[in-house]
């Protein structure tokens, strides 16, 4: 599977991204898994020799993988942050890019992320159910949401949630926009959780050995894009 670079401009001109393209060995038509933070999955997790492992032993289906960069720390932030404007961005704009290149479907795809792009790629879902109805948030930084007053729709998305045992942290100050987390990893991520099955969303709830770091991220794809590309129905 190659992975080919390019850069996309949102049909209103706010968003100009870099993002990397690997299509899926087949020619039928097939879902689209969108990455955020390409560069922690790409440049740090070096994710692609995971998922093509995963379509050649036959654990997962071809899929075909956008990978979008998240630019800089500000952007990040101000992107991920419960920004629906983002989520139009990826939701439209991207998938429809995506559809021009590679035979992927625009409806029942997968969104990823993961720690702030976790909270994102949630929120993506939210709005757009039928485009992606399976989400992975790795370490989601559901501390944030569990401290505003947003309320969240009822849903039948399908989400992986997965949080390190020893994410436990209080009182930190993030750069570069000074957000403040009162909340640790684990009681936001165990939040959103409860809340995401009350309101009717199947859920995948997995805590891991570690903390807030890569190799348990980058582990973890071998189990959760299994179940997310699969037709599993119940909450764990």
């Amino acid at each position: 599977m190659q992975l080919t670079e390019h850069i996309i401009t949102d049909s209103t001109g706010e968003y100009t991204r870099d993002l990397w393209l690997m299509t899926a060995p087949t020619d039928e038509p097939h879902r689209l898994c969108v990455f955020l933070d390409a560069e922690h999955y790409l440049r740090d997790m070096d994710c692609p020799p995971v998922i093509s492992g995963l379509i050649q032993n036959g654990l997962i289906p071809p899929v075909s993988c956008v990978f979008i960069s998240h630019v800089s720390s500000t952007a990040r932030q101000q992107d991920y942050l419960w920004n629906e404007r983002y989520a139009r961005f990826i939701a439209e704009d991207v998938v429809a890019w995506c559809t021009e290149r590679a035979n992927v479907q625009t409806a029942g795809n997968v969104m990823c992320g993961l720690s702030l792009s976790g909270l994102a790629g949630a929120l993506i879902a939210l709005l757009y159910p039928e485009r992606f109805p399976d989400v992975l948030c790795q370490s989601g930084s559901f501390w944030w949401l569990a401290q505003q007053e947003h309320s969240l729709p009822k849903t039948s998305v399908k989400f992986w949630l997965s949080v390190g045992d020893q994410e436990t942290e209080t009182g930190v100050t993030h750069a570069p926009l000074g957000l403040f987390q009162e909340v640790s990893q684990i009681a936001g991520v165990e939040w959103v959780a409860s809340r995401l099955q009350s309101l009717g969303a199947t859920v995948k709830y997995r805590q891991y050995a570690g903390g807030h770091a890569i190799a348990p991220w980058r582990e973890e794809l071998s189990l959760a894009l299994p179940w997310l590309l699969s037709s599993t129905e119940k909450n764990e």
